[in-house]
């Protein structure tokens, strides 16, 4: 689903939304602390705080339907992938190294913006017993950079 180009952008220091809903219709987010490619690159996990995302991973096991969000702050470049098969694992402690990386390299996008790096390491801060991995196969990808493109399908040809 996701080319090259977009395999590695949603795996620098962008900023990761992922987002469910309930049976109400109504949306629940969570953060995202890094982002890793599975199973051969054909699954998406994202590291979240089961701690501050109880109704995101109640909506997630409730019907698997997910979207995630990926942006640059210092471009804006934004892009979308849906899924329907999202399930929660287990956090493996190998991991810690791509937290660790993200937050690095979301630093270098918004110091340079005038956000403060205390802010950004309090709305990273984590434990790793305080994390899960959600895992899903995109189904749809697309592109919601602000401009004439937004929403257009990364598959869609100019």
């Amino acid at each position: 689903m996701l080319d090259s180009d977009n395999a590695a952008f949603i795996q620098t220091g962008v900023s990761i939304s992922l987002a469910a809903s309930g049976g109400d219709r109504l949306p629940s987010m969570s953060r995202g602390l890094g982002c890793k490619l599975v199973d051969g690159g054909r699954q998406v996990a994202i590291f979240i705080k089961p701690s501050q995302s109880v109704e995101l991973l109640d909506n997630i096991r409730r019907s698997g339907r997910v979207a995630n969000v990926f942006s640059l702050p210092s471009s804006n470049r934004t892009v979308q992938l849906k899924g329907l098969d999202a399930r929660i694992l287990p956090f493996e402690v190998a991991d810690l190294p791509i937290i660790e990386a993200h937050i690095t390299d979301f630093l270098a996008e918004v110091l340079p913006l005038g956000l403060p790096e205390e802010v950004v390491r309090t709305l990273f801060a984590y434990t790793a017993d305080d994390l899960v991995m959600v895992v899903y196969t995109p189904v749809a990808a697309f592109s919601q950079t602000p401009g004439p493109k937004a929403g257009e399908a990364l598959d869609a040809k100019p």
